[in-house]
């Protein structure tokens, strides 16, 4: 037995292949010997100890061509070269071990390789020989002299000292998990293709997520040409491999690949395209030219039909990947509020359509271009999100197109459809927020009713106060309510510092008047100032009291005094409002105010009292809506010129003008 060795050192061997892992080292042995034409391989271990989970040696068998020995210097002693580069052709190839360093990553799990290879060169007779490698010395390969056997060809890799981490855990949980994502795609193109393990055929069903056949039938000269297509969406990323078309002619042959148009999109849209037609039985695959793709072909009028199938499989794919997309942008939507990067927005109805329309204007984007979004960190996905929610208020398309161009390259057909998608979105939201107030509208004409009409005979407790606690948004919709009628100060307290802190403690209230009961009690969410803001309401029904007097006055200036007296209740970070509402007032009363426009009676340092009629409050709602209704409709109809009226009605509610 002869010794010789290849060229480079064995440390050196070792640092290029650092980064392989042990079942990506496997994995090489495997494509070796669907390289070498094998239609079979399995890969099998046996157990040293069961006892401590550890293997006596792993064999992988294939029934390929075998390694022919006058080869042997140019598959051995080369390293990061492989003469199947060289008999490999262009894209039609699926030949993996062109590196020239595959047979050396057995180091990873085991001390050594044994090759048991027999073949067939020439002649008839089948010859057999053995190559040993030892891992502590990779520079060294010693064969055995061929002789000659029966049988078939193919070869028999046999690893020994079986390093400690290959354990039944890592076959199931790394090993064969790697497997499917290695080789799903290949064993899908090559149907009577098996990998097994121990013996049991690699189930990789588990990593496909859809599949559906297809006929397309395109039209030439001399008739239609026929092309069967099989669509296989991954659901998790193969291994080194690219979302492709592969063309295999009517003898199942692969003839070429292509990768498809949407590699690299963020958006985990992982597939595969195998396309069967006689079309490809005469491809004319030349190497030396740089177009292949368009250049396959002989004539033009193949090479239309060619161009023809491409756009009609790119066009398949993305009517297959909109509804994914749905999906995902619904998950990600989901990620980002369970991060809480979303910008804050009140409880009030308001902000609540301002929030969903942010979130869809996050979908849609995602929807268009999902790259957006990758690689974010959880504070440029909180800054990002602000900077959307910015320009959605202003409706400002440019400073979007610059957000995002700052993340991805927009081309022009990006950006049109990003312009669209803005307006759309902005469309939706303004007339969203019309139907919202005529809403409004309508809630503030039946308070009118319950108010003024006094035929209906609504009394404070059961109608007016009913009314007002349903629909306290009238005060302002940054409020939230504390509590209405019924609720002794310490309960009130209580509620508040649990809206406010988050604390839920009783209190107790040294004050004569702590068993008086508010009409109502809101608290203010969003902090202008940095302060929050309160307001205390109390409100007489007109039909019972026609003016307000200093009793009335009295009754809210008590429950001041037990607010502004209570440290815990009331600091000076704290804003307090008071309003006495009424049909009207005496001149007692009259005389007190200070500021006739707003109704100001008493002013502190964090606190004032307001006198106010009923009919000022419902005109100073009234004016505020429909100022905020007639802004939305010139937007509403400046937006609506590009969209059609079928697209107005498909995404917007119904609401009358």
């Amino acid at each position: 037995m002869s010794t010789q060795s290849v060229e480079i050192t064995s440390s050196g061997i070792k640092k290029v292949l650092q980064k392989y892992s042990s079942q990506r080292a496997v994995a090489e042995y495997i494509w070796n010997g669907f390289d070498a034409k094998a239609t079979v391989i399995n890969v099998e271990f046996e157990i040293d100890s069961p006892e401590f989970d550890t293997y006596k040696s792993i064999r992988i068998t294939d029934n390929g061509e075998g390694i022919v020995y006058e080869d042997l210097g140019e598959r051995f002693r080369k390293f990061y070269e492989s003469n199947k580069t060289s008999l490999s052709s262009n894209n039609s190839d699926l030949t993996r071990g062109k590196n020239g360093y595959g047979r050396f990553t057995f180091h990873k799990f085991a001390r050594f390789a044994r090759w048991e290879t027999a073949y067939r060169k020439d002649t008839s007779e089948l010859a057999f020989y053995r190559i040993d490698i030892n891992s502590d010395n990779l520079r060294e390969y010693n064969p055995t002299q061929p002789v000659i056997t029966t049988g078939i060809p193919g070869t028999t890799v046999v690893f020994t000292e079986i390093h400690s981490e290959i354990s039944s855990a890592f076959i199931e949980d790394m090993l064969k998990p790697y497997l499917k994502a290695e080789f799903a795609w290949f064993l899908e193109l090559r149907e009577e293709h098996k990998l097994l393990i121990n013996g049991e055929e690699l189930d990789y069903s588990s990593i496909i997520e859809e599949v559906d056949n297809y006929p397309i039938a395109l039209q030439q000269n001399m008739g239609s040409v026929k092309f069967e297509c099989k669509y296989i969406r991954w659901s998790s990323k193969l291994n080194d491999e690219y979302s492709r078309f592969y063309f295999v002619n009517e003898d199942l042959e692969l003839k070429n690949t292509k990768t498809t148009s949407l590699n690299k999109k963020g958006d985990n849209f992982w597939h595969s395209l195998i396309i069967v037609s006689d079309f490809f039985n005469n491809v004319n695959n030349d190497e030396e030219e740089e177009d292949i793709n368009l250049k396959l072909f002989d004539t033009g009028e193949e090479r239309r039909i060619f161009k023809e199938l491409i756009s009609q499989l790119d066009e398949y794919l993305k009517k297959k990947r909109r509804p994914f997309l749905r999906v995902q942008a619904e998950k990600l939507v989901d990620k980002y509020e369970e991060e809480k990067v979303f910008p804050k927005f009140g409880k009030n109805e308001w902000d609540k359509t301002r929030k969903q329309g942010l979130k869809k204007l996050v979908k849609e984007i995602y929807e268009v271009e999902p790259a957006v979004f990758m690689k974010l960190n959880k504070e440029q996905k909180r800054i990002f999100l602000e900077l959307l929610n910015l320009v959605m208020d202003s409706s400002e398309s440019e400073s979007l197109f610059k957000i995002i161009d700052a993340v991805v390259e927009l081309d022009s057909k990006d950006r049109k459809e990003f312009s669209k998608l803005l307006k759309t979105t902005r469309l939706k939201q303004v007339i969203s927020t019309i139907s919202h107030i005529h809403d409004r509208l309508i809630i503030l004409d039946n308070l009118k009713k319950v108010v003024f009409n006094h035929e209906l005979k609504a009394n404070e407790r059961d109608h007016l106060q009913k009314f007002i606690e349903k629909h306290y948004w009238i005060f302002g919709e940054e409020y939230r309510m504390v509590c209405a009628e019924e609720v002794k100060f310490e309960e009130a307290l209580r509620k508040y510092t649990y809206i406010l802190r988050g604390v839920d403690k009783k209190h107790f209230i040294e004050h004569p008047d702590k068993y008086k009961e508010m009409d109502l009690f809101l608290a203010g969410t969003d902090f202008r100032d940095g302060k929050p803001h309160n307001i205390v309401i109390e409100i007489k029904n007109p039909s019972t009291i026609k003016q307000l007097k200093s009793k009335q006055m009295t009754q809210l200036e008590e429950y001041m005094d037990v607010i502004l007296k209570q440290d815990c209740f009331n600091d000076a970070n704290e804003e307090w409002t008071f309003f006495l509402i009424g049909q009207d007032y005496d001149d007692v009363l009259r005389r007190r105010i200070q500021n006739t426009e707003t109704g100001l009676v008493i002013t502190g340092g964090n606190y004032s009292l307001y006198l106010k009629k009923w009919s000022e409050i419902i005109n100073e709602v009234d004016r505020r809506l429909k100022y905020l209704l007639d802004k939305l409709k010139i937007e509403r109809n400046t937006l609506s010129k590009n969209n059609t009226l079928k697209e107005i009605i498909e995404t917007s509610p119904t609401i009358e003008n």
